[in-house]
């Protein structure tokens, strides 16, 4: 999996061939710059699981073969 950033435009882009425009832009207000608190890594997995977290590639090799 390869993860591409793109621009604000072209997010708008995506976005309005299902939205309004306007509605694009409010939900790229809110989501586009997410704050400090939102950016952080929280200990939750661990505590909830009991276990550190795992690489998502770690969990697409055990699991590629449902996918297949």
């Amino acid at each position: 999996m390869r993860f591409h950033e793109i621009t604000r435009a072209e997010a708008k882009a995506g976005m309005t061939r299902s939205m309004p425009a306007e509605l694009a832009d409010d939900t790229l207000d809110i989501l586009g710059s997410p704050s400090p608190a939102e950016v952080r890594v929280r200990p939750d997995v661990e505590r909830v699981l009991g276990r550190p977290a795992r690489p998502f590639a770690e969990w697409v090799a055990r699991n590629v073969a449902a996918f297949r």
